[in-house]
């Protein structure tokens, strides 16, 4: 999971809202930013031609992956990924191809793919009808050109009839309400932070469409360059001619950037005393007094609240700010710009066109868009998870398997308490406390026990744009009768058909979906040296996050409680201070040397996940000795010709085996907190002197170095 500790129980609802009406527009931005999917969905294509073919199935451990050329004690990396890396270049569609995540990421989308063209042709209910119906209006790019702009027409005309900057809450209001895309604001519903049984509403930023002002893209003048020309681009597409364009682009970058401003970086968007400010109605309005939210909360049908929660109330400030210091016709340009923009993936092909030329192109520097295949399955997946997932799941997740997963996930528990009680950097008295939160981790393992029903969606199977607007306004519904209900423990943030993993701080729950529980990461006939290497080290991962710098500030229960004692802080940060200086020693280089400056690691960044590799590596290894003794079996016991211990660090280093493009390890390197995998891969092991150990390494070898980084 990312910094932002986001894990609540409306996650799922907005976030299929809000991908669907910007994923087509901005999935491959979310992966970029938040690096969360490592197999980035590109942007706007449309290629409809290309036929889907069936990806091959990826074994857990390969070992004709190997470079027995390298030197495992010098570059373990090397030496467990090598030949992959030589095999496996990066497809044209992707600006990173990682053996593990992508490749089943690839898998499951063509499965269901399968589902869905089948409930396209020939659905056996009313249920499979309409998403099967969903999925075909989106396939039909020949009627999305022959609309045109027409489906965009009452919404332009909204925005066409604002002529005072006091009309700002009422448009957005009624855009919201019809569907389409509604800067500014993002309506969300969480667990109360003080009270995690108890839903409030969230009031979060919208508005800027390039990252906030640390990202490397943001500021890169090569990018805000091609953005300048690309959103000129749109708009004469859309009718302009060249001076209004050009007009229109100058203060839609001018609100953009007045906008990002305020944004708040990674480290505050993460920090619960930062992101938590629970205001009354009267206080909400105090902050932005040119700004109705009484108005807007009534046309998006928000039912009575005493109070919400306010992301960065900042941000809201310059709102304001802006609406009174802002010419109306810019707002107005501002707003056309994002129903345009956002919903370039269901307009005619020029936009397509356009829209991958500048995300896909540009940002990303991929080759080429991905089938359209590939693009309306994820967005109808995005739409109708649990309704696909259920036969997927029955098709692709036995019983035996769910139970094999809750026995590996009982044994890293048992082996993190173990690691808690001898932790250096934690008191006596607060070990007792991580231990019961440790014991409170409620595990969601495989699919939810309570399935989402979609009977108020309608679909028309002529009217992509319309099947998106109706999504939207269905998911923000769904999410607004939660207000007043108590948190439903049960309900999760995501399909059981995505590829993660995810720890959430703010309901102490460990989430691990059926897409996951698959090879490469799991095999049920794998020796448990190559499962807990894999799935083992993905899942202690997720674990430690419920006790690093942001997750010992929620309790057991997943309210905002910091009970970590200053002196166990100060000790923590102190352990991590190693793996700073590590990671931002790390730098990536570009093929050609004279064409880009290498990029340097950003450690602070990076420090929770680095930390959480090496933990999650550490207990993982913990569990597999246990394990061992309990099936009465040693570590040294070979399967061909790999120790037990050697196969569970190659079964971990397989799992980032990965080719990508210069400009994406940039990005990864200065934007990511996640590694790349060469560094998370060879940081991890010689930080373990277990690792050394199994591979005979000599010590002061690169892989096994006299001084190494110890948090768990």
């Amino acid at each position: 999971m990312d910094e932002s500790g986001k894990g609540h129980t409306g996650d799922r609802a907005a976030a299929s809202a809000a991908a669907i009406m910007m994923g087509i527009r901005t999935a491959f931005l979310a992966a970029v930013s938040a690096g969360l999917a490592l197999a980035q969905t590109p942007r706007a294509s449309q290629s409809a031609a290309e036929a889907p073919q069936a990806p091959l199935v990826v074994r857990s451990l390969d070992l004709s992956a190997i470079d027995k050329s390298a030197d495992p004690c010098t570059d373990f990396y090397q030496y467990a990924c090598g030949n992959w890396i030589k095999n496996n270049p990066v497809p044209g569609d992707q600006a990173r191809w990682v053996r593990s995540i992508s490749l089943l990421q690839e898998r499951n989308l063509y499965e269901l793919w399968q589902e869905l063209a089948r409930a396209a042709t020939k659905p056996a209910s009313p249920l499979e009808k309409k998403y099967g119906d969903f999925f075909r209006a989106c396939m039909d790019v020949a009627e999305l050109d022959k609309k045109g702009l027409q489906s965009l027409e009452p919404a332009l005309k909204r925005v066409s009839a604002l002529n005072d900057s006091k009309g700002i809450a009422a448009l957005i209001g009624d855009l919201a309400a019809a569907g389409d895309p509604a800067p500014l604001f993002r309506l969300d519903v969480t667990p109360d932070p003080k009270d995690s049984k108890r839903h409030i509403l969230n009031l979060s930023q919208g508005g800027p469409t390039l990252p906030g002002r640390e990202n490397d893209i943001a500021s890169s003048r090569y990018i805000l360059k091609r953005y300048q020309n690309h959103i000129l681009r749109v708009f004469m597409l859309a009718g302009d001619t060249l001076e209004r364009a050009g007009t229109e682009t100058a203060v839609v970058l001018r609100i953009e950037t007045l906008l990002a401003q305020p944004s708040t970086n990674r480290a505050d968007s993460a920090d619960p005393a930062k992101r938590f400010h629970v205001l009354t109605l009267a206080d909400l309005q105090e902050l932005a007094p040119d700004f109705d939210f009484g108005i807007y909360f009534k046309q998006v049908t928000v039912p009575p609240v005493e109070t919400l929660n306010v992301d960065n109330p900042d941000y809201l400030k310059t709102v304001n700010r802006l609406i009174t210091s802002v010419p109306v016709e810019s707002w107005r340009s501002y707003f056309r710009w994002h129903i345009l923009s956002e919903q370039a993936g269901a307009l005619p092909k020029e936009f397509r066109d356009e829209d991958f030329a500048f995300w896909g192109g540009n940002v990303a520097h991929q080759e080429k868009p991905a089938p359209r295949w590939k693009e309306c399955t994820s967005v109808t997946d995005q739409a109708f998870g649990d309704a696909i997932a259920r036969d997927w799941v029955k098709q692709n997740y036995p019983p035996a398997a769910k139970a094999s997963m809750e026995r590996l996930v009982a044994a890293l528990k048992n082996a993190l308490a173990d690691e808690i009680r001898t932790l250096p950097w934690m008191s006596d008295e607060t070990k007792k406390t991580a231990e019961r939160k440790l014991a409170a981790v409620r595990d969601r393992i495989g699919y939810p026990k309570k399935w989402r029903d979609y009977a108020d969606l309608r679909v028309d199977r002529d009217d992509f744009l319309g099947n998106l607007h109706r999504n939207a306004v269905f998911q923000r519904n769904y999410l607004l009768s939660t207000l007043g209900k108590p948190v439903d423990p049960e309900e999760w943030e995501m399909s059981p058909t995505t590829v993660e993993a995810r720890y959430a701080p703010s309901m102490n729950s460990l989430t691990i979906p059926a897409g996951l529980i698959q090879s490469p990461f799991f095999d049920s006939v794998a020796d448990p040296g190559v499962n807990f290497g894999a799935i083992g080290a993905v899942v202690g991962h997720e674990l430690t996050h419920g006790f690093d710098g942001l997750g010992s500030k929620f309790d057991e229960r997943g309210n905002v409680r910091d009970w970590l004692t200053s002196d166990d802080r100060k000790e923590f940060a102190e352990a991590t201070s190693c793996e700073v200086a590590q990671y931002s020693k790390f730098v990536v280089l570009s093929d050609d040397a004279d064409d880009q400056p290498p990029v340097k690691g950003n450690g602070n960044l990076a420090v929770a996940e680095s930390t959480a590799d090496n933990g999650g590596l550490r207990i993982a290894f913990r569990a597999l000795m246990d394990a061992l003794v309990a099936q009465k079996k040693t570590a040294d016991g070979k399967i061909d010709g790999y120790t037990e211990s050697q196969r569970f660090f190659l079964s971990y280093a397989q799992l980032s085996c990965e080719n990508q493009t210069f400009f994406s390890a940039r990005q990864s390197m200065s934007a990511d907190p996640h590694s790349v995998g060469r560094v998370q891969v060879n940081t991890a092991v010689q930080n373990f002197e277990e690792f050394g150990k199994a591979f005979a390494c000599t010590k002061g070898q690169p892989m096994y170095p006299e001084k190494a980084c110890r948090v768990w």
